[in-house]
């Protein structure tokens, strides 16, 4: 039986493919759109951020960001960071990926971690969680 994520990364991987491609080439470009993208559970993407995004929240991310999160994101959030190189997968291009994703999302990846990503929820609280979602947000606008 299908479940609505397996069946939803489908439509969109097959959304995504050329029409020029051969059955074959699309079945691989369906296959990679369903391995590479993280969702969280739709439980959790749903949650709303309880911390407001003032000027404060988001300098309290951006500190939080360069401590533990640009070494692989790169300082402005590009993937791009000095410990990125030898990755795999590549650190997430959060300017331009997070738009895509809830804040909910953003907070169960940061919390939860996966692969190379690591877990932070046992070394940041709740709020410095939110907190760096915020700062994302931030870099996404700018």
């Amino acid at each position: 039986m299908l479940n609505k994520t397996w069946l939803e990364k489908l439509l969109l991987g097959l959304l995504l493919t050329p029409l020029s491609v051969s059955p074959v080439q699309a079945h691989e470009h369906v296959h990679d759109a369903m391995q590479g993208h993280w969702m969280a559970p739709a439980k959790e993407a749903k949650r709303q951020n309880p911390v407001k995004a003032s000027p404060e929240s988001v300098a309290r991310g951006a500190a939080l960001f360069q401590t533990h999160c640009a070494a692989c994101h790169g300082a402005t959030g590009l993937g791009d960071g000095s410990a990125a190189l030898n990755m795999n997968p590549k650190p997430q291009n959060l300017k331009e990926m997070s738009n895509h994703h809830s804040d909910g999302d953003l907070a169960w990846k940061i919390a939860n971690g996966r692969g190379p990503m690591p877990s932070w929820k046992k070394t940041l609280k709740q709020k410095q969680i939110w907190d760096l979602v915020n700062f994302i947000r931030k870099l996404a606008a700018s």
